[in-house]
């Protein structure tokens, strides 16, 4: 499933569209939910989520990705982003699923001078369904 930048489903307070990307910029603070969405449904099983973007510029503080539902009430997965992935502008996660997810999402958090374009978000089912 790829999610472009510019599908609504991906969100951002801080974010405006711009063709096919969600541009993200004027972070008031540190730790702000910068990112957030797609809110889909997932079956169980194994998947890998790949964020793609343009960093714009890097700011003050860490920047952090979590996999979460139901509107952050339950995280699957929480850790701070490598330099790496930042400046190579591919954040690439693997997880497992072992339940049905509603309402799944991907959230970036980051702070002050902080800017990206959002490319996309692909999910990939890395095993087989049953």
């Amino acid at each position: 499933m790829i999610i472009p930048g510019s599908d609504p489903r991906l969100q951002s307070e801080y974010g405006t569209r711009d063709g096919d990307l969600l541009r993200i910029s004027g972070i008031p603070d540190q730790g702000r939910r910068v990112l957030f969405g797609p809110h889909i449904s997932l079956p169980p099983g194994l998947f890998r989520f790949e964020l793609s973007f343009d960093l714009e510029a890097r700011g003050m503080g860490m920047v952090t990705v979590d996999l979460t539902r139901a509107g952050g009430h339950r995280d699957f997965y929480l850790r701070r982003c490598f330099e790496w992935e930042l400046q190579r502008g591919l954040i690439r996660i693997s997880h497992a699923l072992p339940q049905p997810t509603d309402r799944f999402e991907l959230r970036l958090y980051a702070g002050i001078g902080f800017a990206m374009a959002v490319k996309q978000l692909v999910v990939f089912r890395l095993d087989e369904a049953k």
